[in-house]
């Protein structure tokens, strides 16, 4: 499908100028956005073809991201914020798997939380079914965890990009998991898991 990008935050109108974190990729959005615990910025993509690719790929995060933080009826008591974004690889650090995709801006993991600053588990799970069924992706992961100290629960989502070519011209997998514990709970589907009373 040919996607087509808001003119005013299309990162290829940048008309030859070099694409830094403060690129507007959306409303209230920029590069900067996704460099939480991540990178420090992004001068380790050096090539101007590279952060021109890492700003589409992003470009199509931030969409996602302005689907709920933008919302002022069904998720108005809700934000999402990156969790891990764009992935700074270390000096002698071969990037590969996940790390990769990150590196690309094409995986970002995101939490939502609520008004009183904590991870909201069952808005992360009704932000996950809407992107599901209303927005574009290759691989969308509803991921819980109970690895904190205190045995508490962790929910996050991990959404994978296709790689956006210059033609914008993309095919989107929508595939759909859930895990728990860093283990595949289910293919094809996503199932809310419920932290112990």
């Amino acid at each position: 499908m040919i996607y087509i990008p808001n003119k005013k935050y299309n990162p290829d109108n940048t008309e030859g100028r070099l694409i830094t974190s403060k690129l507007p990729l959306g409303k209230s959005v920029s590069i900067a956005t996704f460099l939480a615990h991540g990178a420090s910025g992004i001068g380790h993509i050096g090539t101007a073809a590279k952060r021109s690719q890492l700003a589409r790929n992003l470009y199509l995060h931030a969409e996602l991201m302005n689907s709920i933080n933008q919302d002022t009826k069904l998720f108005k008591d809700v934000r999402v914020t990156v969790s891990e974004g764009i992935y700074e690889a270390g000096p002698y650090e071969v990037v590969k798997g996940d790390n990769k995709l990150k590196e690309d801006g094409r995986l970002v993991v995101y939490q939502v939380y609520n008004r009183k600053g904590k991870i909201d588990h069952p808005a992360t799970f009704d932000v996950a079914k809407f992107w599901k069924d209303h927005m574009e992706y290759s691989r969308l992961v509803l991921d819980y965890d109970f690895y904190n100290p205190d045995g508490t629960m962790t929910s996050q989502i991990l959404v994978e990009m296709p790689t956006v070519p210059s033609t914008w011209d993309i095919k989107f997998t929508k595939v759909v998991q859930t895990q728990y514990n860093g283990r595949l709970l289910s293919n094809k589907e996503l199932v809310e898991v419920l932290e112990s009373v």
